[in-house]
């Protein structure tokens, strides 16, 4: 009797220890709550394999870089009651959350930004589902809101979420800003608790995980400024790592299908808050901006919480400088303007310098001390001719980026036809100067 009351005892214990767990609402994340999210460079790590009862172990997660992840109160995200009444009603969101991230388009040679981006759930003890979105385009210097929400919702997680559960749901929302943006998205959702058990990453070991698959088909089509974008259609997936004592994925793994492969493209574990090495980026818009003009910076950095530009715009008097994450710049006079990006944190600086070209796109001759450089044509397709009564002349073609792309007294010869479409900046060396001129790559 003693014996099988032991062996009952320690049937109920281990069978506690080593059961899967079970993921609530209240497990996931609140008003409040915010993460550091740390983005890793082992794309070709397995992540693939899983199971009941499984011990995953990545522990060798290497980070390059970390996003701040925050969920705020709906109404705390920069609008009023008149510019999005939807988000002021409870009964349509109560939880927010922004990862600080910014991003851009490219569209009939503009630039535009896409930053302070929000989505917007309705959470309850039966599911966590999205119901709207916003963000701004910086276009031309301008800041546009858009806001839209779901004509059906995406449920992201139906609670509680237990080893075996699968489930399907289609989402869809349109945004429609007439003459600005037209969007029109579809989204169908698959997730499957695939696998239970351990997992253990650089930030620690935790027992009581669920990892799941979502699977994601998405739907886009987009027109901005009036210009349609081709159709996009695309399957990824999401393999994510839910532990109860922490109210956010512990791990996320995400893949595209190429050829019917699953490729990681992104990793993202949570961490504790740490300073990656600074990498300094940016573009800006308009790409060929005249005299006048209000030039849109659009800082693409990563790693960075402090910002110092230098327009090379001696003028501009105390403008020249500025330490805002995403500036607007008034350049009064046609030149090439050296623009340089200083991003640093508490342990790492990097610095990036992009030249930005004020002045008219297709002017294809300029006189510099009574001589004549004649850059024709503009637009051009392959070849580029450049006339000039200094037989020593020398030219570089550049992108906008700063590379070098050729350099040498032969230019003509050279076809030019493996380039991308867009503006391009040659630069004529000659005894008298450097002349820059804007050219169209058609």
């Amino acid at each position: 009797m003693k014996k099988q009351l032991l062996k009952l005892f320690l049937l109920l214990l281990f069978g506690n220890i080593f059961a899967q767990s079970t993921y609530n609402s209240s497990n996931y994340a609140t008003v409040g709550d915010s993460f550091y999210l740390t983005n890793a460079s082992n794309l070709a790590t397995d992540f693939f394999t899983t199971g009941a009862n499984y011990n995953w172990d990545f522990s060798a997660l290497t980070g390059i870089s970390q996003d701040f992840l925050q969920f705020r109160n709906p109404t705390a995200t920069g609008f009023s009651l008149f510019t999005f009444p939807y988000i002021f009603n409870s009964n349509n969101t109560n939880l927010s959350s922004t990862d600080g991230t910014t991003s851009t388009l490219n569209v009939a040679g503009q630039t535009i930004g896409i930053t302070d981006t929000n989505d917007y759930y309705k959470k309850n003890s039966t599911n966590l589902k999205q119901v709207a979105t916003s963000y701004k385009l910086n276009y031309n210097g301008t800041l546009i809101p858009i806001t839209a929400q779901y004509t059906a919702p995406d449920v992201v997680y139906t609670f509680p979420i237990t080893y075996g559960n699968t489930e399907t749901n289609i989402g869809a929302v349109t945004t429609n800003i007439p003459t600005v943006l037209y969007e029109n998205k579809t989204i169908q959702r698959t997730n499957l608790v695939d696998g239970w058990g351990s997992i253990t990453t650089p930030f620690g070991t935790f027992s009581n995980t669920l990892r799941m698959t979502t699977t994601l088909v998405q739907n886009d089509t987009i027109s901005v400024l009036g210009t349609g974008l081709p159709r996009i259609i695309r399957t990824t997936r999401e393999l994510k790592w839910l532990e109860t004592s922490k109210k956010y994925p512990v791990l996320i793994v995400t893949q595209n299908n190429t050829a019917g492969n699953w490729v990681t493209t992104k990793v993202q574990f949570m961490a504790n808050q740490q300073d990656f090495q600074t990498v300094a980026f940016f573009a800006y818009s308009p790409i060929a901006p005249t005299a006048g003009a209000t030039v849109s910076f659009q800082n693409l950095s990563t790693n960075g919480n402090t910002y110092s530009w230098n327009f090379n715009d001696l003028s501009s008097g105390t403008a020249n400088t500025s330490s805002s994450e995403n500036p607007n710049h008034v350049f009064m006079t046609d030149g090439t303007y050296q623009v340089t990006l200083t991003v640093s944190n508490g342990t790492f600086t990097n610095s990036i310098t992009i030249p930005v070209v004020v002045g008219s796109v297709l002017n294809s001759y300029q006189i510099t001390d009574s001589k004549k450089v004649l850059v024709v044509p503009n637009p051009f397709k392959n070849y580029i001719t450049i006339t000039s009564q200094d037989a020593n002349s020398e030219y570089e073609l550049v992108d906008l980026q700063g590379k070098i792309l050729y350099n040498g007294t032969a230019i003509e010869k050279v076809d030019f036809s493996y380039l991308s479409k867009g503006i391009y900046i040659i630069k004529v060396k000659s005894e008298n100067g450097v002349t820059d001129f804007k050219i169209v790559k058609d």
